[in-house]
């Protein structure tokens, strides 16, 4: 038989959830009758803080990457050590070069600030010019190719996050890569 656990904490006033009900929020064990959080104590759910950081902040640090094709630069600003699920960088594609990429291992979002550019989709042909205001999104990890007129900044959001040590390899891939975890 279940019985009711007395007054609700979702609905002062009204009788709580049976015991063993599915709807049932699992509960502490210190019988503080609030929902589980697997594997964090309070402690550890308090001490998250707010990341406040600009792109000024991390010129000429190991966040601020230059290509060895040398046709681009990124300043990354969020990545995976953040643990947030995504990463998030400024690239700047240089003015007359030709890049050719392939997120094989990532899905990438593209904002354009600043700039034109050519974006190829090398396995269908189209074409499309890129300018200030245009996002493309490449969810289907098509191979690409950039051919900024000008010089080119946009703000980039991957998923996976990357490490902030990637760089294009010769099939313009970046690896997969991970942070170790915190022991």
């Amino acid at each position: 038989m279940t019985v009711a656990t007395g007054p609700s904490r979702y609905h002062p006033g009204r009788a709580a959830p049976l015991r063993g009900h599915p709807r049932t929020p699992p509960r502490r064990r210190d019988g503080r009758g609030e929902p589980a959080r697997p594997g964090r104590t309070p402690r550890e759910r308090h001490q998250h803080t707010v990341i406040v950081r600009s792109f000024k902040d991390i010129e000429g640090t190991d966040r601020h990457i230059k290509s060895a094709s040398g046709t681009w630069e990124s300043k990354r600003i969020v990545l995976a050590k953040e643990k947030v699920g995504f990463s998030l960088h400024e690239t700047i594609l240089y003015a007359g070069t030709e890049t050719d990429m392939w997120y094989a291992n990532h899905i990438e979002a593209v904002l354009c600030v600043e700039g034109e550019a050519e974006l190829t989709n090398r396995e269908t042909g189209e074409k499309h010019w890129i300018t200030p205001g245009t996002m493309y999104l490449l969810n289907g990890h098509e191979k690409h190719t950039m051919r900024p007129k000008t010089d080119f900044r946009c703000i980039c959001v991957f998923n996976p996050p990357v490490t902030g040590r990637e760089d294009h390899d010769e099939n313009g891939v970046y690896p997969l890569l991970t942070e170790p975890d915190e022991g």
